[in-house]
């Protein structure tokens, strides 16, 4: 305290550092417009196979670990559903869950938006700079979807924060400490991309420490009934009309369908089915016509077909597949039927290609 330039006293003011973080932890979240909070949890995993309730043990078993997680599956199979409900039963479950897909946006911009950057930094950057995501996570959990989209710089940057546990806004001459746990996702084998060199092996040994598959729609056993029955009550409720019928023989149909877009695709199926249906029900033919839509002809040529080179109809059919080499859409043209006809009486046949 100065008086009369003067040093006439000192005030010390102390602080407890725990108090000083839980403080800063406010700052971070309060500076984010975002809402970064992770809403599922295991309990909202709609399944009944016994291939999910080994996925599910093995994710709580990781939860309750600090170690970084990748997430390996198809497109559709509910990736960051299993990543937010890691986050709600760890004990990062209080702090902020961040999730981007990095395939969404090109080099500079996810750069900038994993690690912040201050003002003046590039042309167009805002007043004041911003805080990159590595910060909003602080505390928490930052989900990186589509890890095997970034570029190689990217990795670099990303591996040395990841070794430090220190990012470097763009721009500034000052790191920041941060504590975040990283759980990644990807379709596609990081491994091979490393032996491509598309991907540094350093990296994949930081981010695959614990791994979880999950297995493919078509391998869940029945689930796709569920989730089915449960996808159209959901859109019943959204769009606020009555849901129809099913009749639950019909739903035997999805048994044997591929989904190679997983749950994604069957989301797509129910909205089918629910504009399909023309009466109070849904029936298995319109359950086919949503599984099967009409699609443009193949074009290439197709072998003539007559009655006398077959004698039956289970023969008709395997002789027709086999002529056009398993494509089912050719066979039912070629036998002068629709492709859903077709499937139906290939698993009435139990005709398998």
């Amino acid at each position: 305290m100065v008086v009369n330039n003067n040093i006439s006293g000192v005030v010390i003011t102390l602080s407890d550092i725990t108090e000083i973080q839980k403080l800063e932890n406010q700052i971070r979240r309060s500076l984010s417009e975002k809402g970064l909070r992770a809403k599922y949890t295991f309990d909202d995993i709609i399944h009944k196979s016994a291939v999910i309730d080994s996925t599910i043990d093995t994710a709580r078993r990781y939860a309750a670990s600090d170690s970084n997680v990748i997430i390996v599956g198809e497109t559709g199979t509910g990736k960051e559903l299993f990543a937010q409900s890691i986050h709600n039963a760890s004990p990062r479950k209080n702090g902020p869950f961040v999730a981007i897909n990095c395939a969404a946006l090109p080099e500079n911009l996810l750069e900038s938006e994993l690690f912040g950057y201050v003002e003046g930094a590039f042309t167009g950057s805002v007043k004041g700079g911003k805080m990159g995501l590595f910060e909003q996570a602080h505390g928490g959990t930052l989900f990186l979807d589509e890890i095997g989209e970034i570029s190689l710089s990217t990795q670099t940057k990303l591996l040395r924060v990841l070794q430090e546990c220190e990012v470097r806004r763009i721009g500034d001459n000052k790191v920041i400490s941060i504590n975040v746990r990283i759980i990644s996702a990807t379709n596609k084998s990081i491994n091979q991309l490393a032996g491509k060199e598309l991907f540094r092996r350093d990296l994949m040994y930081r981010l695959d420490v614990l791994r979880i598959f999950l297995p493919p729609l078509r391998q869940r056993d029945r689930d796709a009934e569920l989730l089915f029955l449960h996808l159209m009550r959901q859109r019943g409720q959204e769009c606020g009309i009555p849901v129809p019928e099913i009749n639950l023989s019909a739903l035997s149909a999805l048994n044997d369908y591929p989904f190679n877009g997983n749950i994604r695709e069957l989301r797509n199926i129910v909205e089918r089915s629910l504009v399909i249906c023309s009466g109070n029900a849904i029936t298995r033919d319109d359950l086919l016509r949503a599984l099967y839509p009409q699609d443009l002809e193949d074009t290439s040529p197709v072998p003539v077909y007559t009655v006398s080179q077959t004698s039956s109809e289970e023969s008709s059919i395997i002789w027709a597949l086999g002529e056009c080499g398993g494509n089912q859409t050719r066979a039912a043209r070629l036998l002068g039927i629709n492709r859903s006809t077709l499937w139906r009486k290939m698993q009435k046949y139990n005709i398998k290609m």
